[in-house]
């Protein structure tokens, strides 16, 4: 028995995932010139981080390898490089700006909830989009020369403008964690309240995948904060022990990324392209339901899950009439359950008194074979 096995790993994600790891290093080799501006501070941040990119990219390429995603993902490549693109992309920057950036998705649930859901994502997206780079070598900060008065920026190993230690461009460099930190705590506070004062979140939630995540993030935003305030206020003191903790915390939060509730951070893209085929299915039409005649599914749609179910070994939900199961709305698929209830308890109801329908239910409602 292989290690993949042992291991219960799928051979293709693991050597996807792979490959992904060896571009990101790559990209780290090639932007920090070859390592020559990788901060040895930072090592254990990087190892870590790409940890977590192997992780992250292995749980993604398995979760596009099911057969109902891997539909999805075909379909939004398959849009990209056609000519379609030309209309899709300008509609996916509306969308990413619309479920990514103001995260109105969940602004229909509630507005304390979209509050502290936008304030943890956008200050976890603030936090890694300076703290990659950093780790990353790709940016960093050195005295102008021999002034030590003013710090010079650099970019890939090229210089990116300067600036005094005493301006406010100086102040938003140094600050800008800080702020990351602060919003990302007054998020997980109020999404702590909230899961406290909701009954169904507190009747459903669990430590390791509801309420741990949030922990995590308070631990790294807290630490980071002290670490500003040893420097700040207390000239220092505790420094290294502070540095450790912020490293540890973070340490564990990139470990747990690939594995917890924050993955669904690395889902998220993904629902641009299921709008967009849902916006192609509605322009197409939808199909009436052989049961009552209604409108229900979308035509693509109808295609996709035909070829779906026959690849997952469904197809043999026939209904009497020579009616699949894929042609009847979700309310005539009620009805026949009720209907078969009904003639195996010998009951006299007949959910269809009123309304013709050309299907019988499945003999075998388990396997959904006759």
């Amino acid at each position: 028995m292989s290690l993949s096995d042992r291991l219960d790993l799928e051979p293709r994600p693991l050597i996807r995932a792979a490959l992904t790891t060896l571009v990101v290093c790559g990209a780290v080799a090639l932007g920090s010139r070859w390592g020559r501006w990788l901060d040895p501070a930072l090592l254990g941040y990087l190892l870590a981080t790409l940890f977590a990119c192997f992780g992250v990219a292995y749980r993604y390429f398995t979760w596009i390898e099911r057969p109902a995603t891997r539909m999805y993902f075909q379909h939004t490549v398959g849009t990209l490089l056609s000519p379609k693109a030309f209309k899709a992309l300008p509609r996916m920057a509306v969308l990413a700006l619309d479920q990514m950036f103001l995260q109105r998705f969940i602004e229909k649930r509630s507005l304390r909830r979209w509050g502290a859901h936008a304030l943890i994502a956008w200050g976890c997206m603030l936090g890694f989009a300076v703290t990659i780079p950093l780790v990353f070598g790709w940016i960093r900060f050195t005295s102008e020369g021999l002034n030590s008065a003013r710090y010079q920026a650099w970019l890939f190993g090229f210089p990116a403008g300067s600036f005094p230690l005493d301006s406010f461009m100086a102040f938003c460099s140094f600050h800008v964690l800080d702020l990351a930190a602060f919003m990302v705590i007054a998020g997980c506070v109020l999404s702590l309240i909230r899961r406290k004062q909701d009954e169904g979140d507190t009747a459903t939630q669990r430590f390791d995948l509801d309420l741990l995540p949030l922990v995590l993030l308070i631990a790294v935003s807290m630490t980071g904060l002290m670490l500003t305030a040893s420097e700040k206020w207390l000239q220092g003191r505790n420094f290294a022990t502070l540095s450790f903790l912020h490293e540890l915390t973070v340490i564990l939060m990139l470990l747990g990324l690939p594995f917890g509730k924050l993955f669904h951070v690395i889902q998220r893209p993904a629902q641009l392209g299921v709008t967009l085929y849902k916006a192609e299915g509605e322009a197409e039409g939808r199909l009436a339901c052989k049961g009552c005649g209604t409108p229900f599914i979308r035509a693509n749609q109808r295609r996709d899950l035909g070829a779906l179910w026959k690849e997952l070994d469904l197809d043999g939900a026939q209904h009497g009439g020579g009616v699949h199961h894929l042609d009847l709305c979700p309310r005539c698929k009620r009805r026949l359950v009720a209907k078969a209830q009904g003639e195996r308890l010998q009951g006299a109801f007949d959910p269809f008194a009123t309304i013709p329908v050309h299907a019988e239910p499945i003999l075998d409602s388990t396997s959904m074979k006759s």
